[in-house]
């Protein structure tokens, strides 16, 4: 029993994790601003995209997603820690 409820956590792990990140936006690329990242999650990033995301997803796609994914979930913090921040007076 134990075994068959790791392996039904893991599959309910995967779709959402396939849900979340893994699916088309409407963002479209030549719209936003250019990021630099390393060569070394570049490669990464664009081999996962290609592999999992069956021709319908971008690196752009996926990069949205995980952005939007992160401040939907760490949002009050930010804006706690942007609270308490020093900011420059103008």
């Amino acid at each position: 029993m134990k075994n068959t409820n790791k392996k039904t956590d893991k599959a309910l792990r995967t779709a959402q994790y396939k849900s979340t990140f893994l699916t088309p936006t409407e963002f479209m690329a030549r719209k936003g601003k250019t990021v630099y990242i390393s060569k070394e999650f570049h490669q990464k990033l664009n081999l996962l995209v290609f592999m999992l995301g069956g021709g319908k997803l971008t690196l752009a796609d996926y990069l949205q997603n995980l952005l939007q994914h992160h401040f939907d979930d760490f949002g009050t913090e930010m804006k706690e820690l942007y609270g308490k921040a020093d900011k420059p007076t103008f």
